[in-house]
């Protein structure tokens, strides 16, 4: 016996609305009427984990696993719950017992983001080539799969993810110079100038919007970038990885007038990503609590920053660089980190772009690190003078910016 579809929709709304207790009740009352429809179980798991409530998810996983041992999703589920109680180990082991009752490219991934962060790096850029649905590979059904030794002359490496992805993986563009092939790489178009300027044996295109057909006549085999990594998860945190780094293009009209005895810190504090924005996020109040505004003065590599925020920087006494749109004009930002002492962002573009330039550069870091951050054990393998600073208790950045004011001291 199952509710009715009235009875679920009722439920899915109380969530949008109710308090958290009343919309426990209510599934619990909802799980002694119907014991054994587990999709209540994994509806109310997964609501309490985005209430943060990650102890009582897991508990009402367990009492599902219980009623049905062998059901695929339920462990798939547990995966997740224990992914984010940063038991890395635990949700892997979930997710190969979910694989094993039912096998899909949905559980290998996210395995995949488990292995990653527990380390095993090997097995997790396997998996993580099934990161895409079978809808988002039809358009290169034509082309094979390329990888090194290879015959194909002419090989596409199309884009993917964000610009955060796209500079991280272009750590890898070192091991293509000295291959027999005409690479020809999809970038996002703000990155064309630099990518040329750095990357003179490999061909640039800008990445193409949202519904527009690529043009595929003329290769022969194409690879998304991210399958560098794949190919290549050996060599992360390698001297070959590590050692090239971006140069800016000159920008000379963004230079300001230094003031003498004073660090410039370039600084981005606020993430719009929908899922994980509020988490990785720290206030420009909070931020400004490990500067000296006589010893520090601030260069703005915030994209879209609110006047609202930079103004609190001025009112507390700091010089406040506001020079390129650092949204628009990624070479412009490139430019301003190459004039910075040090940079301190968190987990966005400009600590990737300050990574990839050698700057050094301190990243503030959310309690649960994504899986970039943690396939060197916690240490950055991606960058040279990255160091992180990862949040010691989810939803506060005290202890963090306590440690970088005295690392800046």
């Amino acid at each position: 016996m199952k509710p009715s579809p009235q009875t679920l929709k009722n439920l899915f709304q109380l969530a949008e609305h109710e308090s958290f207790e009343k919309v426990v009740d209510e599934y619990l009352a909802a799980i002694g009427k119907y014991p054994e429809y587990l999709e209540l179980y994994h509806a109310l798991a997964l609501y309490c984990a985005k209430s943060r409530q990650l102890d009582m998810a897991a508990v009402i996983l367990e009492s599902a696993l219980q009623l049905s041992p062998e059901h695929a999703g339920s462990w798939f589920h547990m995966g997740r719950i224990l992914y984010e109680k940063m038991d890395f180990q635990g949700s892997v082991d979930c997710y190969l017992k979910s694989i094993e009752l039912e096998p899909s490219a949905k559980s290998l991934f996210h395995l995949s983001l488990s292995q990653l962060s527990a380390g095993h790096l090997e097995g997790g850029a396997q998996n993580y080539a099934y990161r895409f649905s079978g809808n988002e590979l039809q358009e290169f059904q034509s082309l094979a799969s390329w990888e090194p030794g290879a015959k194909a002359r002419k090989v596409l490496l199309w884009a993917e993810q964000g610009l955060g992805d796209e500079i991280m993986f272009s750590r890898f563009f070192v091991f293509l110079r000295d291959l027999p092939c005409e690479f020809t790489v999809e970038c996002d178009r703000r990155l064309l100038g630099l990518y040329t300027e750095n990357f003179p044996w490999l061909r640039f295109v800008p990445r193409l919007l949202q519904g527009q057909p690529r043009q595929l006549a003329g290769f022969d085999a194409q690879l998304p970038v991210g399958g560098l990594f794949t190919l290549w998860p050996d060599r992360v945190n390698t001297p070959s990885l590590m050692s090239p780094l971006l140069r800016p293009v000159a920008r000379p009209e963004l230079n300001w007038p230094r003031e003498s005895g004073k660090q410039y810190i370039g600084i981005s504090w606020l993430s719009m990503n929908e899922d994980f924005g509020a988490l990785r996020s720290v206030s420009i109040l909070a931020l400004l609590s490990a500067f000296d505004p006589a010893r520090h003065a601030l260069v703005n590599l915030q994209y879209l920053a609110s006047s609202q925020d930079l103004e609190l920087a001025r009112q507390a006494g700091f010089e406040v660089i506001d020079a390129a749109d650092c949204f628009a004009d990624i070479e412009g930002m490139a430019w301003l980190i190459s004039c910075c002492d040090r940079v301190v962002s968190i987990d966005n573009t400009a600590l990737h772009l300050a990574g990839a330039m050698g700057v050094p550069n301190y990243g503030l870091i959310p309690h649960l690190p994504n899986w970039r951050w943690q396939v060197c054990g916690g240490s950055c393998g991606w960058y040279p003078r990255v160091q992180l600073l990862v949040q010691e208790r989810e939803g506060g950045w005290d202890a963090e910016l306590l440690k970088l004011r005295q690392l800046l001291s």
